[in-house]
């Protein structure tokens, strides 16, 4: 490869396309039965976006003060997301919230900004931008294992509090009227710092294996440890699956992207917005049309429904109307 000639990983935004098909499922699943609650697979899902959405960034993070520039630009792009996303669903989601605080919303309301931004989905962009603020400034500070160690701590006693192994002193399940710790960042500061050093040191150790054995490895250990019925257990599986998983990935590199990948690459945030107005608006609308209800049928019907409707809308906006509109290129990207 000529030196200088820019590189892509090659099966980046598949995986990530696959992470997001997890992900609606998992929001779906909360809703009812779903034929994978005895397992923890559907798990992956988030943690795995979430790192697959910073590991980029931090390639271009030099962790001195032309670093300053790039930070701006990603917190003005995520910011500007975040509020345009939540002004045009504001006449849903705040009727909602209105209605589950009648007599509080307007202290409730700034907060919810803050922590969650408007809209639902609003809180992934925000747990970005403070877990990025959080991870810089720690690294800036203390180098690169005090973060990791940190964060790996309080992700394992996130999961012992949540498996009951230990009483959850510092209330990390806590919930108090719109306030939820499982939508904190503090949830996935784990996954965003596996991205920044210990994903390409990972990579860099495997580089002189056979990288497909490994990924069938992983994929086999992790299925196993995931039928047993435990949060540790499958934070454990789920994080080594995540780091071995994205450090293939991270070695997989080719000079130039097929156009498909680069289809998914504008799909994939598009997708998980998306995909909550289709739950929360779309089969409603289609149930007042129809008089049909998806869900009735059982949550993989509806899960199949949600995904015919969010794929072709996703591509409608990330692949036509993006491609027109350089600004709503720029935010999904």
């Amino acid at each position: 490869m000529l030196q200088g000639q820019k590189t892509y990983f090659k099966y980046f935004d598949a995986f990530k396309f696959v992470c997001e098909l997890f992900v609606v499922s998992n929001h779906l699943r909360l809703r009812g039965d779903w034929s994978l609650t005895w397992m923890h697979a559907h798990d992956i899902g988030l943690p795995m976006f979430v790192t697959m959405s910073v590991l980029l960034f931090w390639r271009k993070i030099n962790w001195d003060s032309t670093d300053y520039p790039k930070l701006k630009h990603y917190f003005k792009r995520l910011l500007t997301l975040v509020v345009s996303w939540s002004i045009l669903l504001l006449p849903f989601w705040l009727d909602r919230f209105t209605h589950r605080f009648p007599d509080t919303w307007q202290l409730y309301l700034v907060p919810k900004l803050l922590l969650y931004g408007g809209c639902r989905g609003g809180y992934f962009l925000m747990m970005l931008i403070y877990g990025t603020i959080f991870l810089y400034i720690l690294h800036r500070l203390t180098g690169k294992v005090v973060p990791f160690v940190l964060t790996l701590l309080v992700a394992t006693y996130y999961n012992l509090a949540r498996d009951g192994i230990i009483d959850d002193f510092l209330m990390m399940r806590h919930k108090f009227a719109m306030f939820d710790t499982d939508y904190l960042a503090i949830r996935f500061l784990f996954y965003m710092e596996a991205g920044i050093f210990f994903i390409p040191y990972v990579a860099r150790k495997i580089k002189r294996f056979n990288q497909y054995a490994i990924f069938w490895m992983s994929v086999v250990v992790f299925i196993a440890i995931s039928f047993t019925r435990s949060d540790l257990v499958s934070f454990i599986s789920v994080s080594c699956f995540v780091i071995i998983f994205g450090a293939l990935l991270y070695n997989m590199r080719c000079d130039k992207l097929s156009s498909w990948a680069v289809s998914l690459r504008y799909m994939s945030l598009s997708i998980y917005l998306l995909h909550f107005v289709v739950i929360d608006y779309g089969e409603r609308a289609f149930r007042w049309a129809t008089g049909i209800d998806p869900a009735a049928y059982g949550v993989v019907v509806e899960y199949l429904f949600v995904l015919a409707v969010t794929l072709p809308l996703s591509w409608f906006l990330s692949c036509v109307i993006a491609r027109r509109y350089p600004t709503i290129k720029h935010l999904l990207l």
